[in-house]
């Protein structure tokens, strides 16, 4: 700090001895302009200069700002003091504003099945890809900067603004400067810090609007323009950054927009009184990870100038003295009164889908969480790259709400990239289509492409008055080994071909629990890799009618640290049919032993898993497993079987248990408990540790619980995990003392 205190000191005291000296050249209290630049994560520096303000007892009369400098600066001048300003910081989650996709916890169960399991997106129309204008059109934090500036709703000039305040956005049709000084507010500061190519741009009459710190980072012309006698600027910008710096896409474009501004930052800085500028040398735009360090280096640089800032209060105040109070600035509005909804941008989705979705009535109180939890769940229905509103003011305490929606385009290709242990690489490609057949519904085309075939058709009809009835159709075929094992040995290996057909209706509950009952056709056919004896040959067909129950509350789909997973199924097995070639273990001739298994009596399957994550505190997670699932009055054939390993749920009949390979256990009853501990060490790295133990073999085909037969298994493991959003990746090895053998097991990518 030192370096950028002392070389300025000289002037400093010039500076205040001047203001002393001139107060006679006054007829009435100067004006105070405080000018906030642009810089990404670096902004949070701003926080501690307006602590120090406030402190003070400084009273500023104008504000304007670019980028981060125009959000921060805007809640100051709305009446948010700077200690609000900085818990309310502390309490953002920046890889959610900053991820452009909805958050997981608010994403409806419907559509979890497919939330995060690609690497990437895009759009279909008239048969060409469609992309973006930017990476990251961040639903989020549009809701977010709703709900702050709730207060100023009514407020559509910016000069009645508790603080007169503008912001600087660049017009990207001609590369010239806006001064943003009417109209939304949300929308002035999105359009303020709309980062070429990262954010994508904003709408603004008929041109569109991106980051300000292209042409003018650091607006004191505009400050002085609104009247400011003296102008305290923070400057964030202080020369290009070396080249090694630059450690993300955020500051790649972040560098390549401070290029023409560079020289206007010379010019700004002259027209200043002070001109702060923090030692943030070691963070860049994108170090939103180290918010809380850069916001220690703001109170360092804050209570640094605060003896100029009460100096200059006290100055003023003693010449022209006036009442002010920094913490009781801000409007109080509670909620709002809807008088009309009505809608921008709706072309082809449903607007009866989007009123469901919303639940949002003419005539209610809303408060700023109430009108944003409706649009998230909107948002999370994936028919829209945004939604957001605006509030129009008609009377005290009432507003029309304008719904402002960016149709996702009704087709979208998804792209992913897969490697398991157990199913070797794969490329995962899903075409997605809404409204194909009929309104509020979707049909899906997904492959694996690779070493293990895998495909699923799908088609889900929603209807109901709160879309939360849905029909699914689904037809699956999957190519997958079935591995038979005697301890750690492998005996041989068959070749599966698993196709079904399945019908069923799911009535949403809550956004995260839903019920279900279907009916399914299910074949099995397949064939050992190798023609060996005590060896099966042939296939398997019957129908399933189940009721299944899920619910899942977790944070995120990929190394969670706090919610639950949760599902339940019991069905039965009928209407069995079979043809199957025996070939016995001791040499004997081969035996057809179908009518053993043809039209035999019907079975009961009975599944549950709960697995709950409890955060202990910023990097470590416990969790736990109970699962258990058993077949009642089955005959133990393989094929009807739950096979006990592996890590991931990769089919319906895996029971994962760490220490044991994927099918490295087969049997019809199996029961298991598992504890672990997930420690964020660094950065999106995890480190996971697990221990579990388990029963098999409890339930036979006259008895539900066979004291004789059951048998107990204990395993552990030790993975590391990289939350990479579009390839995540985990590496683990794996110990069961029962079976003495240390395996390894590793995921890249995403799961079918």
């Amino acid at each position: 700090m030192k370096a950028n205190f002392q070389p300025q000191k000289r002037f400093l005291l010039c500076f205040f001895l001047i203001l002393l000296s001139v107060n006679c050249l006054w007829s009435q209290r100067p004006k105070v302009g405080l000018v906030l630049s642009g810089g990404g994560a670096k902004g949070m520096a701003h926080i501690g200069v307006l602590k120090a303000i406030d402190s003070a007892g400084l009273k500023i009369d104008y504000v304007t700002g670019t980028s981060m400098g125009s959000i921060i600066g805007a809640l100051y001048a709305t009446g948010y003091s700077g200690k609000q300003i900085e818990k309310i910081t502390k309490d953002l989650k920046w890889d959610e504003l900053l991820s452009g996709k909805p958050i997981y916890e608010h994403v409806s169960i419907d559509e979890k099945d497919e939330y995060g399991q690609y690497s990437v997106e895009v759009g279909v129309k008239n048969r060409k890809l469609q992309f973006a204008t930017g990476l990251i059109d961040s639903q989020e934090l549009w809701l977010v900067l709703n709900r702050l500036f709730l207060p100023v709703y009514n407020i559509k000039d910016f000069s009645k603004f508790n603080i007169p305040f503008k912001c600087i956005a660049v017009d990207l049709s001609n590369g010239r400067p806006v001064v943003l000084s009417k109209g939304d507010i949300v929308t002035a500061v999105r359009s303020s810090m709309a980062i070429p190519s990262v954010f994508t741009a904003v709408d603004y009459e008929k041109t569109k609007l991106v980051d300000g710190g292209i042409v003018r980072n650091f607006p004191v012309k505009d400050v002085k323009e609104m009247g400011a006698d003296v102008v305290i600027g923070v400057n964030l910008f202080t020369g290009l950054p070396d080249i090694s710096k630059l450690n993300n896409v955020l500051d790649v474009f972040y560098q390549i927009t401070q290029y023409r501004d560079a020289d206007d930052l010379v010019e700004e800085k002259k027209l200043c009184n002070l001109v702060i500028e923090p030692a943030l040398e070691k963070y860049s735009a994108g170090s939103f990870d180290s918010t809380d360090s850069i916001m220690d280096i703001g109170d360092k640089i804050g209570k640094m100038y605060y003896p100029y800032f009460k100096h200059l209060a006290d100055s003023l105040n003693a010449k022209y003295p006036i009442v002010y109070d920094a913490n009781n600035r801000l409007p109080k509005v509670d909620n709002i009164i809807i008088d009309e909804i009505s809608f921008v941008g709706i072309e082809k989705t449903s607007k009866s889908l989007l009123l469901e979705k919303l639940q949002l009535k003419t005539g209610n109180a809303y408060t700023a969480k109430q009108i944003n939890n409706g649009f998230r769940k909107a948002f999370s229905s994936r028919y829209y790259e945004n939604i957001y509103y605006s509030l129009e003011p008609t009377t005290e305490g009432h507003a029309k709400l304008i719904c402002k929606v960016h149709e996702k385009l009704l087709t979208q290709l998804k792209f992913g990239l897969s490697f398991h242990s157990f199913t070797g690489p794969a490329i995962l490609f899903n075409v997605t289509m809404r409204d194909l057949l009929l309104k509020k519904s979707r049909t899906m085309a997904k492959f694996a492409l690779g070493e293990n075939f895998r495909t699923l058709l799908e088609h889900r009809q929603i209807f109901g008055p709160k879309a939360n009835n849905y029909f699914d159709l689904t037809w699956e075929r999957q190519n997958l080994p079935l591995n038979r094992y005697d301890g750690s040995q492998k005996l041989y290996v068959y070749g599966v071909k698993y196709s079904q057909l399945d019908l069923n209706y799911t009535r949403v509950i809550d956004n995260d629990w839903n019920l279900t009952a279907g009916i399914s056709y299910q074949k099995n056919r397949f064939s050992p890799d190798v023609v060996s004896d005590d060896s099966y040959d042939g296939y398997i067909s019957n129908y399933y009618g189940y009721l299944l129950s899920e619910s899942i509350t977790t944070d995120r789909p990929n190394f969670p640290t706090r919610g639950y997973v949760f599902s339940t199924q019991a069905g039965v097995v009928f209407n069995r049919k079979a043809q199957i070639v025996y070939s016995p273990a001791d040499g004997s001739p081969a035996q057809d032993i179908s009518s053993s298994l043809n039209n035999v009596d019907n079975y009961y399957k009975f599944m549950i898993n709960f697995t709950q994550f409890h955060p202990l505190d910023k990097k470590w997670t416990l969790f736990y497993t109970l699962q258990s699932a058993v077949c009642l009055r089955s005959q133990g054939f393989i094929i009807d079987n739950f096979y006990m390993g592996g890590i991931q749920q990769l089919f319906r009949q895996q029971i994962v248990f760490a220490g044991l390979n994927e099918q490295q256990i087969n049997s019809s009853s199996t029961a298991s408990g598992m504890l672990g501990m997930q420690y964020n060490f660094a950065g999106s790295l995890f480190l996971m540790g697990r221990a579990n133990t388990g029963m098999y073999n409890f339930s036979t085909l006259t008895k539900a619980w066979d004291s004789n037969n059951v048998k107990s298994i204990n395993g552990f493991s030790l993975g590391l995990g990289y939350n990479l959003g579009f390839l995540p990746m985990e590496l683990t090895a794996m110990y069961s003392p029962e079976i003495g053998k240390v395996y390894s097991h590793i995921k890249i990518g995403f799961l079918f």
